[in-house]
């Protein structure tokens, strides 16, 4: 086979994820209350983010039935499809209290009814996913329990991720039946018990994350050496802070229509017709607008003045000079030498093995991981996620838990410029004195820093803006007269700040704001020299500063502007103790 035939095809991602939230009707008030407002705090993420997430509603354990399938003591609040105002709207509405319990607990039976959705569900799904909102104290009844945990291995076996969230106040022993049920769920491998939560915030945010594909950007085959390769997923934990989610679209002022715009290539062909006679001046001409062909398309650049053309391949050959997309290993570096201001300021990817490209990889990759770890260093390798992307050299550093995620092991995936990204940085000049530090300013500024330090979590701060526009825009399509208050999360609290003397820090830092002046941070007011203006200095003063040797009380500025008049040439680069050197050689009268 020919080699170019061997090149392992770019995955395609079809379909959009699918998410079934099941709500126990059988706990006690307070915890379907906390279940249900998650659950609504859930749906209106999705509706913010404009998500083709398809997600459904389902209450199981009452006395009634209200559902299209063939199952008992099941109510569907919100059918599976993407999210809707008229679907959240009807949930925020529903009073889950008013409807009667069931006289048994019957988990098998809202399995079955989660896999028949599945089943029917006409849009294609790329990943099926049941959240169940309950209390692991209280078991199914024995008759259903050899049934339940077969429905959870079917399930599991159709490539159905089943996540318990436990909702409680305090901690308690979780019963033997979850836990050999969790054992089901997880196929025998290592698993940790789900954790007490009450906060609804903390568990829409938990049904987030747990609900999401998790899909990676790119599959590809990380060349460690000649004949040596690693399978490696590449993954996005995180997306561009500037983005914003919603769906926005242009409105036909007349008829209130949304507008669409559609891009077309065409070209114009012209067939003469019957030579004129002499005398005539027009000529009869059919003029055909066709279709371009991709293979009739031209790109251009333009250089030295003059275009120069390439075809569609020529294009993709120039963008991609490395072939396939891929990993390639180029050295190793001591992590103390990768220079942080360097960095590219982007958001980088999280490397993560994968065992569908190459088997074995996670061992290999393990090792990896130890080794660098071990011995302080970073991996400089080549990354090319797609055929048609730019290759970037990325720098991979050893982590454990990114962003507080239950990952063990993996490489922070950072991007760093190539040899044209780096710019020189321009020499300033200094044109003030050294500044002393006081040992009382010291401690006061150590006394703040140490008031203002904080447990950080990658989850913790809000975009304002966005969350400023979310509540605006909900006031208006859910009609609240009353917008929901958001809190500032950047801001510290003010009690933070009772451990600052306001006397001493202005004393020694002075006021800040738009009156405030610029304060040395020397204090003693004895050695201070006001500083001469440009235009105050004159000859003579020049001359007595000579003098003096007291010329380094200009600034370097001044002392530039003196060698300026004397037209005496001096290299930029020159610190301010070269400038005076001069000054006393050449000014001297």
């Amino acid at each position: 086979m020919d080699s170019d035939d061997e090149i392992e095809e770019t995955p395609k991602w079809e379909g959009s994820p699918g998410t079934i939230v099941l709500i126990n009707a059988l706990e006690d008030s307070n915890t379907i209350d906390v279940a249900h407002e998650a659950t609504c705090l859930l749906i209106r993420q999705y509706l913010r983010s404009s998500s083709s997430h398809n997600i459904g509603v389902c209450l199981y354990g009452t006395d009634k039935t209200q559902t299209d399938l063939n199952s008992n003591n099941i109510i569907d609040i919100i059918s599976m499809d993407t999210p809707t105002l008229e679907g959240y709207k009807k949930l925020r509405a529903t009073d889950i209290a008013s409807y009667g319990k069931a006289k048994e607990y019957i988990l098998s039976e809202v399995l079955w009814h989660c896999s028949k959705i599945f089943k029917d569900f006409k849009k294609k799904l790329s990943s099926q996913t049941v959240l169940i909102l309950t209390k692991l104290l209280n078991p199914p009844v024995k008759t259903d329990q050899k049934r339940s945990i077969d429905r959870v291995v079917n399930l599991v076996g159709s490539y159905t991720k089943i996540i318990f969230i436990n909702i409680s106040q305090n901690d308690y022993p979780i019963d033997k039946f979850y836990k050999e049920l969790l054992i089901d769920i997880n196929k025998s491998q290592e698993y940790t018990l789900p954790q007490a939560v009450w906060n609804p915030n903390v568990i829409q945010n938990m049904m987030y994350q747990q609900s999401h594909r998790h899909l990676a950007v790119a599959k590809l085959s990380f060349e460690v050496g000649p004949g040596f390769s690693i399978g490696v997923g590449v993954y996005s934990l995180l997306r561009k802070s500037n983005q914003s989610y919603l769906k926005t679209s242009n409105i036909d002022a007349n008829t209130n229509e949304a507008v669409t715009r559609v891009t077309m290539r065409t070209k114009v062909t012209v067939n003469s017709g019957d030579s004129p006679q002499d005398g005539d001046d027009d000529v009869s001409k059919d003029s055909k607008e066709l279709p371009l062909l991709d293979s009739e398309l031209l790109f251009c650049q333009e250089y030295g003045g003059e275009r120069i053309e390439f075809t569609k391949k020529e294009k993709e050959e120039m963008s991609n000079p490395f072939g396939p997309p891929m990993l390639k290993l180029l050295g190793f570096k001591p992590a103390i030498k990768l220079c942080k201001e360097k960095w590219f300021l982007k958001t980088g990817y999280f490397l993560y093995p994968n065992e569908s490209v190459i088997e074995g990889s996670t061992i290999a990759f393990k090792a990896l991981h130890k080794a660098c770890d071990e011995m302080k260093t970073v991996a400089i390798c080549m990354l090319c996620t797609r055929a048609n992307s730019r290759p970037n050299i990325v720098a991979l550093a050893p982590c454990t838990r990114p962003l507080d995620l239950e990952i063990e092991i993996g490489f922070d995936v950072i991007h760093i410029p190539f040899a044209e990204n780096v710019r020189e940085i321009p020499q300033l000049d200094d044109e003030s004195e050294k500044l002393i530090l006081q040992k009382k300013q010291k401690e006061e500024m150590n006394k703040i820093l140490n008031s203002l330090q904080f447990n950080y979590k990658a989850d913790m701060f809000e975009n304002p803006k966005l969350q400023s526009q979310y509540r605006a825009i909900e006031a208006k399509a859910l009609q609240e007269i009353s917008i929901e208050p958001f809190v500032d999360t950047t801001i510290q609290k003010p009690e933070v700040y009772q451990v600052i003397r306001e006397d001493v820090f202005e004393e020694l830092f002075g006021p800040f704001g738009v009156s405030s002046i610029k304060r040395s941070c020397n204090t003693d007011k004895s050695n201070t020299v006001k500083k001469i203006k440009t235009e105050d200095i004159n000859e003579n003063l020049v001359q007595e500063m000579i003098v003096n040797k007291s010329v380094d009380k200009l600034t370097v500025a001044q002392i530039k502007n003196v060698l300026k008049k004397r037209d005496i040439t001096f290299s930029k680069s020159l610190n301010k103790s070269d400038l005076c050197k001069l000054v006393y050689e050449n000014c001297a009268s």
